[in-house]
């Protein structure tokens, strides 16, 4: 597994080092941390580093890079002291631009990022890189908030789709601690809408049809479940399972409150969002709302 750490000076990349090390990755994994030196490009192609005297930019281009390499010396003796193979890898840019570009340069499976980055403002829950970095990397990410020191419940939010199976073998593949308890849900959406629309006025036959489609879909949430257990089972995971009823993203976020997860996971995207649309709006909610840390699986 490949595996890119986004690091910047908030302590939200501090609970991303520690986040990696309590998923006890396989030593095989490669960890390439990052920071990126931020330098917006301004009209005419004009950045601040091109400004003042050659001397003068260039004792300002080492101090930077001095400190980056301050900066990832401490993550990089954590994951290292965890058995994990590590390299760093510092750029100037965009930060979110930078970030999904080494990713797709290295082909990363996952990356780690802290929900929050430096600049962005106390009241909002999820930064602007974060938000960029999950909305257009080709990979999973994992969005880390809260400090972690072992996994013990994940909750998987799942509706059949690939996006779904995508974040599921993803679990499977970690693997998890083998005393995490997986807790798999998948939401079925009120039908009220869909019989104010029925075009027949005949109210006991779409009655009817809705009983029928209600019972169907109640048994084809069961047997997706049934499926997802089974594979953890298999890997000696703990595993409960639950059908929810109403919003799809406020039920995976009130679930999330009463399980108190170190993970919210659930697929980029879900059964009825369009194929073209970079990410569902189900899991913009929950990755932007969430207290948790959330994975986003593609």
């Amino acid at each position: 597994m490949k595996v890119l750490l986004a690091i910047d000076e908030t302590p939200y990349s501090e609970r991303a080092v520690q986040m990696l090390k309590a998923l006890q990755l396989p030593p095989e994994t490669e960890v390439t941390v990052m920071a990126v030196i931020a330098e917006h490009t301004y009209l005419g192609g004009i950045t601040l580093s091109s400004l003042g005297s050659a001397a003068g930019k260039e004792r300002a281009h080492k101090a930077q890079e001095q400190r980056a390499l301050e900066l990832l010396e401490k993550p990089m003796e954590t994951l290292r002291a965890s058995g994990l193979n590590t390299e760093r890898l510092i750029c100037w840019g965009r930060p979110a631009s930078e970030i999904v570009k080494r990713a797709r340069g290295m082909r990363a499976d996952l990356v780690v990022i802290g929900a929050k980055g430096t600049g962005d403002p106390q009241r909002f829950p999820l930064g602007s890189v974060a938000q960029k970095v999950m909305k257009y990397a080709d990979c999973s990410v994992l969005l880390v908030r809260e400090k972690t020191n072992t996994i013990r419940r994940v909750l998987l939010a799942t509706d059949g789709s690939k996006h779904s199976d995508k974040v599921t073998q993803f679990l499977l593949d970690l693997p998890l601690p083998k005393k995490s308890h997986v807790f798999v849900v998948t939401v079925l959406q009120s039908h009220i809408p869909a019989l104010i629309k029925m075009p027949t006025m005949d109210y006991k036959a779409n009655q009817r049809i809705l009983s029928e489609l209600q019972d169907a879909e109640e048994n084809a949430a069961q047997a997706l479940l049934a499926k997802s257990v089974a594979q953890f089972r298999e890997r000696r995971y703990q595993v409960s399972s639950m059908v929810l009823k109403g919003d799809p993203a406020e039920e995976v976020m009130m679930a999330a409150n009463t399980l108190n997860p170190e993970i919210v996971a659930l697929g980029a995207k879900g059964l009825t969002e369009i194929e073209n649309f970079l990410m569902g709006s189900v899991v913009q909610r929950v990755a932007r709302f969430s207290p948790y840390s959330v994975l986003i699986g593609r």
